[in-house]
């Protein structure tokens, strides 16, 4: 694809509404949560005397662990332990 000699004299000045939307309330607000929880993390690590990893790797292995029992509760429990 190509662009043509007028590309430049139709496009229109400033980002699209969704982009701007998007640059202005949703990025800021990531970042800034993104900043809190490294603030956390390392406060955390700090009193706790352990690595940040291991503060991070725990927090994932509950919350996948917390994903797990609610997707079996879900489903009824386990089969295993069904009294048939």
């Amino acid at each position: 694809m190509s662009v043509g000699r007028d590309y430049m004299v139709r496009k229109t000045t400033g980002p699209s509404a969704p982009k701007l939307f998007l640059d202005t309330r949703i990025v800021p607000r990531l970042v800034n949560t993104a900043g809190g929880a490294e603030v956390l993390l390392d406060r955390a690590a700090t009193r706790t005397g352990l690595r940040p990893s291991l503060i991070l790797a725990g927090a994932a292995g509950g919350v996948g662990l917390l994903i797990i029992g609610a997707w079996r509760r879900r489903r009824g429990g386990d089969a295993t332990h069904r009294a048939d």
